[in-house]
């Protein structure tokens, strides 16, 4: 089937499906088919490790997830009704799912894989922050900060503007298309100065609603990605589905995400990796992902890397990368900010979970939980480049090895919010480079994990 013939069977789904009210789907169609599958399937993650050895886990989290997927469906909250597929359907749409995509143009082409959890071949390095806010008058400067990293492959930049021509933004006015024409203006601006003008961009990041989307997606060109997210826990509305629409008719390509909050309706670990993974074949299989993406949260810290989470993204991830060509994303969220050792033992931790779990591709860093101001930089997208290339050169007992000792070191700053500092006070705002302060902290970091085993020094 055709990404349009797919889209608008989607929609018909939408109008035709199954009548719930949106509690009961929440409470029967979520919550009880998690416990009842979970129960079926025994799934327990019980290991202390980080990285998931078990395959056979991994195996049963996948059929648990098809089964789940196809008594849960997803709920279209402006109709609702449930778009739902049988096993078959979803097994045959999985079958037919993209095992690579080509994004950029030029010497920036970027190449992407479905990759398994040994793959030689490291995932691609999105460096950006995602949804930061930050003073218009940065936006250029860190856009540059990150685009200057040869190892950063792809670019998603800030949700920076916060004002048009001295008005804020409010979501679904004009306000909101000028903001949209205005980033992708600037991004291409940005590419060109940095002499790379084929870079792929990922957007509308400033698109709140489907206005920004929908006004200036026709700017995008077709080796760029466009980052949609659904309705946690598997909803959907037509302002989303407007958006996919509008990429399936540009011949764009999507990259939808899902975000479950730890503890939250998917409940704890062993119920939540089940619908991670579900999420994600649903990404692929309804919201036309050609790499399908996730940002599991913990409720409290606002953050991915914790143990439990860590844990759960490996299962989750290598339940798809063993039983399908499903492209993968991670946005890592750390605790640390910039200019602190924690956001690094951070990144060490997340990337060699992401690497030794088949994910083809990486997006982050994102500081300080995402909510502080102007906490990004395109150092630590650097740092995150050359641990994904150093962690494809170590087997998967190395990579736990490192990646425990990495935990070990900020484990108990996560409670503690070492937030850091601002990109202006880490960076020569003119000269666009680090400051000694956090290249000291960068180096003293990198040093260590190279005195680990990771071969840093080797990439």
């Amino acid at each position: 089937m055709n990404q349009k013939a797919k889209i608008f069977d989607v929609v018909r789904r939408s109008i035709e499906g199954p009548i719930v009210s949106e509690q009961d789907f929440d409470m029967k169609h979520i919550y009880q088919n998690l416990k009842k599958i979970v129960k079926k399937y025994d799934i327990r993650l019980e290991s202390e490790n980080i990285i998931n050895f078990n395959d056979e886990l991994a195996d049963r989290v996948w059929d648990a997830a098809i089964e789940f997927l196809a008594k849960a469906g997803i709920f279209c909250k402006d109709t609702g009704r449930i778009i739902q597929y049988t096993e078959e359907e979803i097994r045959q749409s999985i079958r037919m799912a993209p095992d690579h995509a080509v994004f950029g143009e030029g010497n920036d082409t970027v190449h992407e894989y479905a990759r398994t959890a040994d793959d030689p071949r490291p995932p691609v390095n999105l460096g950006g922050s995602v949804n930061v806010p930050c003073p218009n008058e940065y936006f250029v400067p860190i856009m540059l900060s990150y685009m200057q990293e040869p190892r950063v492959d792809f670019h998603c930049p800030t949700t920076n503007l916060t004002t048009i021509n001295g008005l804020e933004l409010r979501t679904r006015t004009p306000l909101e298309i000028f903001a949209a024409y205005e980033e992708v203006a600037l991004f291409r601006h940005v590419a060109a100065m940095s002499g790379r003008a084929g870079m792929p961009y990922n957007g509308v990041g400033i698109s709140v609603s489907d206005v920004g989307e929908l006004a200036a997606s026709h700017l995008m060109k077709k080796t760029d990605s466009h980052s949609i997210g659904i309705i946690s826990e598997l909803k959907v509305d037509y302002a989303i589905l407007n958006k996919i629409a509008q990429c399936v008719m540009l011949d764009h390509q999507v990259m939808p995400y899902a975000n479950p909050i730890y503890g939250g309706l998917g409940g704890g670990l062993n119920t939540q990796v089940v619908l991670l993974t579900a999420e994600m074949i649903a990404l692929s299989i309804v919201f036309m992902g050609t790499t399908v993406g996730t940002t599991p949260t913990h409720p409290n810290l606002f953050c991915s890397t914790t143990k439990e989470l860590l844990q759960m993204t490996s299962v989750a991830f290598q339940a798809i990368s063993r039983n399908s060509h499903i492209m993968t994303r991670l946005t890592h969220t750390m605790v640390g900010g910039l200019a602190t050792k924690t956001f690094l033992y951070e990144i060490i931790a997340s990337c060699l979970v992401a690497v030794k779990s088949g994910l083809a591709r990486l997006q982050g860093p994102r500081a300080a939980t995402g909510a502080i101001t102007g906490a990004c930089s395109g150092l630590e997208a650097r740092f995150q480049g050359e641990v994904l290339h150093a962690a494809v050169k170590i087997d998967r007992q190395k990579a736990e090895e490192i990646a425990r000792k990495a935990y070990e070191k900020y484990k108990d700053d996560l409670d503690k919010k070492p937030y850091g500092k601002p990109f202006w006070e880490v960076y020569d705002v003119k000269t666009v480079q680090p400051s000694q302060e956090w290249l000291d902290v960068y180096n003293a970091v990198r040093e260590e994990a190279i005195g680990w085993g990771l071969p840093l020094d080797q990439v």
